[in-house]
């Protein structure tokens, strides 16, 4: 926590002065989508009010000796403590908190767990990055009045049109598309490549380039996948093995020329809202978080809403909720309108970069954060 703290006030030397001390809790390292959220975000708010950040490996982690020595250091003041995690795990390190408890998380179905609605319900706030997402947090029963919106963000000074473009890509020869994502049907990764590989034919100077490991299952085999949907054209797919480090991913965005996602659900959407800070002109599905950072200089991909069918969590009654199932013939359309007009997408693209790095930073989501937390002033 010490370390964390002089790198904070080495970084941001006007720390504002406040009552309230914040007690950030969550998976800092990692190159992973919370790993992301809570680098960048505790980072930012650090920026505006005084922070201390607990980080975790799954439930281990030092919070609770973290939480005594703020009380020993700050006994004056009121210590808030922000869980950012899965919602089922937060009551576990939230239960001996001794002031305000908010849980901050991403969800991506229309249905909660189970397990989640007992530590949801008894958090002082409740934030979440969507109003999609907030929407259904109170149909599934949270008080509205404990929902605070609180989006996610992008570093401006990483993600941008300018940074240095990944050369074993840039270098290659063609329109190339970008994927990144986890290789699973809420990604709808199967579905892209085929949409991708039936588009494109002998004629077309198209790639897809993806980077969707599965770190989540045992034994991923992406050569297996592929040799399981009997491509026509399985050279026009190029594969980037899984990276260390977030930054890596700003050359890859900057290496293509669009990225499409055909997402089921997103509880956020990391990598489409910084490969459209990149400049990217963006295809995705039009549905959940994405709609409150799409503008209309993106393209959407029509959509239904289905049920969902994989085991995507563990509910008592069987009823996973629903996501969209976007439509293929229009995911198809929107990546050939793209290849075909590549000026028009790429001044489409530019557009909705400038107003992501402008209005969707790490910075402003903690200017959100701090409105929220001033409830308990």
């Amino acid at each position: 926590m010490r370390d964390y703290q002089r790198d904070v006030a080495a970084a941001c030397p006007a720390v504002s002065h406040v009552h309230a001390i914040i007690h950030g809790i969550g998976w800092v390292d990692g190159p992973f989508g919370y790993n992301v959220h809570a680098r960048g975000f505790f980072s930012a708010l650090a920026c505006r009010v005084p922070t201390a950040v607990s980080p975790l490996f799954v439930l281990e982690g030092p919070f609770n000796q973290d939480r005594q020595a703020l009380r020993r250091l700050y006994g004056d003041r009121s210590i808030i403590s922000v869980a950012l995690m899965y919602g089922n795990l937060a009551g576990a390190v939230l239960r001996d908190a001794p002031g305000p408890r908010v849980i901050y998380t991403v969800w991506e179905s229309t249905r909660l767990p189970d397990d989640w609605l007992e530590p949801l319900a008894s958090a002082d706030q409740v934030w979440t990055p969507s109003h999609w997402g907030a929407a259904v947090m109170a149909r599934n029963g949270i008080d509205p009045a404990h929902i605070h919106v609180v989006p996610e963000g992008i570093d401006p000074a990483l993600f941008h049109p300018n940074a240095r473009a990944t050369p074993v890509i840039s270098e290659r020869a063609g329109f190339k598309f970008l994927h990144i994502g986890r290789f699973e049907d809420r990604k709808g990764t199967k579905m892209l490549i085929r949409a991708f590989d039936k588009e494109f034919g002998p004629r077309d100077d198209a790639l897809l380039i993806l980077a969707c490991h599965n770190h989540h299952e045992p034994g991923f085999d992406i050569g297996a996948e592929m040799r399981a949907l009997e491509l026509r054209r399985p050279e026009r797919l190029v594969f980037i093995p899984p990276v260390a480090r977030h930054d890596v991913l700003a050359g890859l965005y900057t290496a293509c020329n669009a990225f499409v996602a055909p997402s089921r659900a997103e509880g956020w959407g990391l990598p489409i809202i910084e490969a459209m800070a990149c400049g990217l002109p963006v295809i995705t599905t039009d549905h959940s978080a994405p709609r409150d950072y799409l503008g209309p200089e993106s393209y959407r991909i029509s959509c239904r809403m289905m049920p969902i069918v994989p085991p995507f969590f563990k509910p008592s009654d069987g009823d996973f909720g629903m996501w969209a199932e976007p439509d293929i013939a229009d995911l198809r359309r929107r990546m050939r309108e793209v290849y075909e007009n590549p000026e028009t997408a790429r001044t489409r693209g530019e557009t909705a970069g400038a107003r992501i790095r402008s209005h969707f930073t790490w910075d402003a989501a903690a200017g959100q954060a701090v409105s929220a937390l001033a409830e308990f002033r």
